[in-house]
């Protein structure tokens, strides 16, 4: 009889226990100690009905997302900083916190040395390789033909890719990754959702890119690379098919998409150059050359930068130069013509 009314009271606790579990926010993704690529973190949290009303995300103790929850799972994206960053996700139900977790998240990058090596203790985690069958209520898992659009560049205007309507009608990959679209410098398979024409989705792990870079990029950019390959002296990046390190492969606040300005993106590797004043020295004038803030006297309407007198791919003249020049005297002379 006793044992009997034990495992009534068993029964009774574990079922007491499933509703309260089914009434929590609960994280789906990502997991703790995760490597990341590239600045979004994608979440995921499944928020059952009444369970909570407000949503927020910090990213280094500084705020970065804020929703109120209207659907069963609910999915954001945040911005991540180089390195480690540490991710606290909180629910709350009429002003008391109902749900709290605290992720350290690794954003690895080639643009400084202390981030390109993943720290012990993190990993990789590959979204679609893992069981997410629960994230087909809401999204498309698989990949569909018109996630491989035609990418000319000749075509952007005339078709209509870039309404948002047709661009969520066209792409299975839009309504999770909508934000690495969100800067003002797009790549143009990423402008008209042609993600399969870069991810391959027979790859494992699946939906990765060819390595070296240019196994994929080369596919489009062919005067590029004939023009590159036929210079005397080829940027290292270039040589080592890392068009990656400089260039975001899907959008960016800065012109070619580049991951920052060209003089900040440049002294990231040529820190000895990052004075701003490395030309000339004190050979000629206290203070050396400006190598920025001025406007540039070639370009018209860009301001100087290490690209004013070097050529950030290839070359066929000294130091990388970007003008026909033997020595520094006569690159001078391209810019001040009085001399």
């Amino acid at each position: 009889m006793r044992l009997k009314i034990l495992s009534g009271v068993v029964l009774i606790l574990f079922i007491i226990i499933r509703i309260a579990e089914a009434d929590t926010v609960t994280l789906q993704y990502p997991p703790d100690n995760v490597a990341m690529e590239f600045d979004l973190l994608n979440i995921s949290l499944e928020v059952p009905k009444d369970s909570a009303d407000l949503i927020k995300a910090k990213v280094n103790d500084k705020e970065s997302a804020s929703i109120v929850p209207d659907n069963k799972y609910e999915c954001f994206s945040v911005l991540l900083s180089p390195g480690i960053n540490r991710v606290e996700i909180t629910a709350s139900k009429k002003g008391t916190q109902v749900f709290n977790v605290t992720l350290n998240v690794f954003r690895r990058s080639d643009l400084a040395r202390e981030f390109i090596k993943i720290p012990a203790g993190f990993k990789k985690d590959y979204f679609h390789m893992g069981d997410n069958s629960r994230c087909a209520e809401c999204h498309i898992l698989e990949p569909r033909e018109t996630d491989r659009k035609p990418v000319n560049p000749a075509s952007f205007i005339a078709e209509a890719f870039d309404k948002e309507a047709v661009i969520r009608a066209t792409s299975t990959c839009y309504s999770c990754h909508n934000k690495i679209a969100a800067s003002p410098y797009v790549h143009g398979p990423v402008a008209v959702w042609s993600c399969l024409s870069c991810h391959d989705d027979k790859s494992d792990p699946k939906y990765s890119v060819k390595k070296p870079d240019t196994e994929v990029c080369y596919g489009c950019h062919i005067e590029q690379k004939t023009d590159w390959q036929s210079k005397k002296v080829i940027h290292g990046p270039v040589t080592l098919g890392k068009c990656t390190i400089c260039h975001s492969p899907h959008s960016s606040n800065y012109p070619f998409n580049l991951y920052k300005a060209t003089w900040d993106l440049c002294v990231n590797c040529h820190a000895d150059r990052g004075s701003g004043t490395h030309v000339l020295g004190n050979s000629f004038f206290p203070g050396g050359h400006p190598t920025r803030d001025k406007p540039d006297p070639v370009r018209t309407g860009k301001e100087l930068s290490c690209a004013s007198c070097h050529n950030p791919h290839a070359s066929d003249y000294p130091h990388m130069w970007a003008f026909e020049a033997r020595d520094m005297f006569e690159l001078c002379r391209k810019c001040h013509t009085d001399k």
